[in-house]
């Protein structure tokens, strides 16, 4: 049975990307190369914009074709040998600093942990698992654990569902105005992180309560915060 509301922000959504590991600069450098290797111009705003979004999505639109094309498949297929090369290279070293130590002391002063990612499931679970931080989250969501992905609300409620903690006592982390937008339809308080794609500006606009400029700012907010 779900929990009464109690005003107390006891859920805490992690969007992995920009805001535990530091990922931006590798997907952007990664999709570039891909995309030369196809012999095909990009322009690195327009990939940079396309962090944290489906990966499928993202190669269908800057190749401008469906997503079940071959040309796209091929270029997914060899994005992710990239980034599991980048992955098994950097482990532990491609998360921010002090994640590790935060997630813990979140966790030991009450909160439980839950990530909310437009990776799919299983590539979520295998960074988490490399980087050595799997074990801090009682649930992980991908983009195809849900019908609908980042902004709609539908990720952080199924957050919410399976830690069995009301919406209105989860917070939502993120670095990208799809996190906080996905925290506001979903009822949610929401902290955005200035150290990934958007900007502090961006994510306050979007309906971060707060930005937080590091993850031990991050962790002081999660602990002082309190939703009313």
């Amino acid at each position: 049975m779900t929990a009464e509301h109690s005003g107390v922000l006891r859920g805490v959504i992690f969007d992995m990307d920009g805001t535990l590991a530091d990922t931006p600069g590798a997907i952007v450098s990664i999709t570039l190369k891909v995309l030369a290797e196809l012999g095909r111009e990009a322009d690195e705003d327009a990939v940079r914009a396309t962090v944290g979004k489906p990966l499928d999505r993202n190669f269908s639109q800057l190749l401008g074709l469906p997503a079940d094309h071959a040309e796209v498949q091929n270029a997914m297929a060899a994005y992710r040998r990239g980034f599991a090369e980048h992955l098994a290279e950097q482990r532990e070293r491609m998360l921010y600093a002090g994640v590790p130590k935060g997630l813990v002391k979140l966790r030991e002063s009450g909160h439980t942990l839950a990530i909310a990612t437009s990776k799919t499931y299983d590539a979520a679970v295998n960074v988490l698992r490399t980087t050595g931080i799997l074990d801090e989250f009682t649930v992980v969501a991908g983009h195809d654990s849900v019908d609908r992905g980042k902004p709609a609300p539908d990720m952080a409620l199924y957050v919410a569902q399976e830690l069995g903690i009301p919406a209105a006592d989860c917070v939502v982390i993120g670095d990208a105005t799809g996190d906080i937008e996905m925290a506001g339809a979903a009822g949610m308080t929401s902290i955005g992180v200035s150290y990934g794609v958007a900007t502090a500006a961006e994510l306050l606009a979007a309906g971060a309560q707060s930005v937080a400029d590091s993850f031990d700012d991050v962790v002081t907010a999660v602990t002082q915060g309190r939703q009313t």
